[in-house]
């Protein structure tokens, strides 16, 4: 089964500040850290992803801590997508190290590296990626299925009650809403309990108070459950539901902000944006003063 067969299956350091929404610059070489003392459940280091003459990584170095909500944001082009599909394991980068709870991806062979996606990482789309066929429950199941396990009833149930979709687990996707399908693509995701929930615009899809919604449920299942979560988006208001919030430029760890509020997340966006549309150097300012003003440097 390729990369993409199975993702549509089974879609399934510089210290943060200690005050909220402050900005931290990152600075060349040394990983974007995520909270102190803290296991890493994602590290990468010296990631690099080219596409013939096209760099969409530079070496970047980043841990995603057990427990905590990421968001990934930069502009069009920064390089968020791919960053995630080679940290889940979905892109082989050229060159550099990607450990998922523990294990070196670089080392394994396909087969290996498919059955870790299975078991130990959770993958969840913009699009729904649900067979239409199929109900709630057996979409949920699919993952566990293709693996040649048996997923027991209640194992299913449980994964939809996660998402509060225990009741729907009979109807099929077009009897679901748009949220609803979403949760149940969700719950794909979390069947195998795995070490890292991935998301790639999630929440695009869908209109704004289903996308809180949906924003809500992540952020209940990383503080309820400890579920490791890494969401790419570039919706500042979804990125305040996270943690932290970490920014490529160019393919480069900018910098990151922790504990910001939307308007925080927003207007570092927009002083990034217009850096890049200009090509000059964006300052990154921590408590009135500038942090580090070279662009180059991040």
């Amino acid at each position: 089964m390729t990369t993409t067969d199975e993702s549509a299956a089974a879609s399934a350091g510089v210290p943060v500040a200690a005050s909220a929404g402050v900005p931290v610059a990152a600075s060349a070489g040394v990983p974007v850290a995520a909270s102190a003392g803290v296991p890493a459940a994602v590290r990468i280091r010296a990631l690099r992803r080219s596409y013939g003459d096209v760099t969409a990584l530079d070496g970047v170095d980043l841990d995603f801590a057990a427990g905590t909500f990421t968001a990934v944001m930069g502009p069009s082009g920064s390089g968020k997508s791919t960053l995630l599909q080679c940290a889940a394991g979905l892109d082989r980068p050229t060159s550099g190290t990607v450990t998922v709870d523990g294990t070196d991806l670089g080392g394994l062979s396909e087969r290996r590296l498919t059955l870790l996606r299975r078991e130990r990482i959770g993958f969840v789309f913009q699009a729904f990626n649900l067979l239409p066929s199929l109900t709630a429950a057996q979409n949920v199941a699919l993952p566990m299925r293709l693996a040649g396990r048996r997923p027991s009833r209640a194992a299913v149930r449980q994964a939809l009650a996660r998402v509060g979709l225990a009741e729907r687990a009979g109807h099929r996707p077009a009897q679901l809403s748009g949220g609803q399908q979403q949760r149940v693509a969700l719950a794909r995701a979390l069947i195998t309990r795995p070490a890292v929930l991935f998301g790639d615009e999630p929440t695009g899809a869908l209109d704004t108070t289903t996308s809180r919604d949906v924003l809500a449920l992540l952020r209940e299942l990383v503080d309820r459950e400890g579920q490791t979560t890494v969401m790419v988006t570039h919706d500042p208001v979804a990125a305040a539901y996270a943690d932290r919030v970490v920014f490529l430029v160019d393919g480069r760890l900018h910098g990151e902000l922790a504990g910001a509020s939307a308007e925080g997340v927003a207007s570092y966006m927009a002083g990034l944006e217009r850096g890049a549309s200009g090509g000059a150097s964006v300052g990154v300012k921590a408590a009135g003063s500038v942090v580090d003003g070279e662009r180059a440097a991040c």
